[in-house]
């Protein structure tokens, strides 16, 4: 489960969050993940044998001036994955939660609007994440590799959190020039 949404203003007041955006948010980092873990936890189950991989967000542990519906959102799927842990182990399948800080891509460039770190320099690792990544870990946690790892949060993160730096809402940020 590797979807992600953002309201089209990351950061907003909450007495401006609309109904309808926060049910679009909710939509698409919760409740699909949880529909797509529904569908797929009684097939699992039943073979005795499954994983279920959630991507989260740094935002689901931290909270980000005004960024309301993400950061609960993204909490709020940490949480679910622990549940599927818990319940599901019994039947051998297992279920954890790789948690990236942030990582540019074309989506979040649109989305977040100005906001964007220049760099990772602020990271301890000196640099900021990419999409590839990411892969190697949802891939061990596909693979029998794993198979005693359940309701486990994977970081990805550059060091920002174990160094007590958030993502981008607390991260020393800049306007990118036009």
């Amino acid at each position: 489960n590797n979807a992600g949404a953002v309201q089209e203003n990351v950061s907003k007041p909450l007495w401006d969050i609309t109904n309808d955006e926060w049910h679009m948010v909710m939509n698409v980092n919760l409740t699909g993940p949880f529909y797509c873990s529904r569908a797929v936890s009684k097939p699992m189950s039943g073979q005795g044998h499954g994983k279920i991989v959630n991507v989260a967000s740094g935002f689901g542990l931290r909270a980000g001036r005004d960024i309301y519906m993400y950061c609960c959102s993204k909490g709020g799927l940490i949480q679910l994955t622990r549940v599927l842990s818990f319940n599901l182990a019994r039947y051998g399948v297992t279920a954890n939660t790789i948690v990236p800080g942030f990582i540019p891509t074309s989506s979040t460039e649109s989305d977040i609007r100005g906001t964007l770190p220049r760099s990772g320099d602020f990271l301890p690792i000196g640099k900021l994440g990419t999409p590839e990544d990411l892969g190697p870990i949802a891939v061990f946690l596909s693979s029998e590799a794993s198979d005693y790892m359940t309701g486990e949060m994977f970081f990805a993160d550059g060091g920002g959190l174990a160094a007590g730096l958030g993502p981008t809402g607390h991260a020393p940020l800049v306007a990118l020039e036009p």
